[in-house]
């Protein structure tokens, strides 16, 4: 469907103007110099890291761009953000020694919940083969972003406990990649190759105690405190990822 919707589109002017590659068999739309294309490309590691709720790495780019300098030359960028929020409050019974029975305590409970991811990956590629059905390329990028967490909870009014992690990650990335160009449609499938290797910064977890006059206790943990985890007066963590990949594109292209 989205195939023939592309087809039917006005860009479906050749965007080459070279000799179709073979004479006999209708060749691809091969973009040039100062065309522009987009292109979803999730890796089997990106697509598993979307369902792996202890993998910070993951999730599926919003937008990816690209855009050819010149007839091998490629300059690319992809755009990840994503933003989760819960909200939770209610009623929980607490035994009353007095009364020897447990009492409901009314609206008692609250907890909020976040998370946030925002990436750039902004990346380059040179193309080798002038052909009009296969292109070969080779490229590199280099992923930067931030996330973070926060968990609030409160009980009863009295006072409330937090903790939250803030993380800048910074990555590198090389890869090979071979395209095919669909018919005499502006579209190229192919799939990339590729090593990469990125470092999550701050790693920790910063918890506030903060009591019903107003008083805080802060500390820090290499994970959420759920009342065992290790406390820290102060702390420095790093986490470091990296391995390769492959992943199936799917390019439009348009002046």
């Amino acid at each position: 469907m989205i195939l023939i919707l592309i087809g039917s589109a006005p860009v479906m002017a050749q965007l080459s103007e070279g000799e179709p590659y073979s004479r006999t068999i209708r060749t691809g739309n091969r973009p040039g110099a100062g065309d522009w294309g987009l292109f979803i490309g999730p890796s089997f590691s990106e697509i598993g890291q979307m369902f792996d709720y202890e993998t910070t790495w993951r999730g599926l780019p919003l937008v990816n761009v690209k855009y050819y300098t010149n007839d091998n030359f490629e300059l690319r960028c992809g755009i990840q953000a994503s933003s989760l929020t819960y909200n939770m409050s209610g009623s929980y019974y607490e035994y009353d020694y007095y009364a020897d029975e447990y009492v409901l305590k009314q609206n008692s409970i609250s907890q909020k919940d976040s998370e946030y991811l925002f990436r750039l990956t902004p990346g380059i590629a040179r193309h080798f083969s002038p052909t009009n059905v296969l292109d070969v390329y080779v490229g590199a990028s280099l992923p930067f972003g931030v996330n973070g967490v926060k968990y609030i909870n409160e009980i009863n009014g009295q006072g409330h406990d937090s903790s939250e992690r803030n993380s800048f990650e910074l990555g590198v990335g090389a890869y090979i990649g071979l395209q095919c160009f669909v018919a005499d449609l502006p579209v190229a499938i192919g799939f990339e190759y590729g090593l990469s290797a990125v470092k999550f910064f701050g790693q920790k977890y910063k918890n506030t105690i903060t009591d019903e006059e107003g008083k805080e206790q802060v500390y820090y943990t290499t994970e959420p405190d759920y009342g065992w985890a290790t406390q820290y007066s102060e702390l420095k963590r790093t986490k470091g990822e990296a391995g390769a990949d492959l992943r199936f594109t799917i390019s439009y292209f348009f002046k």
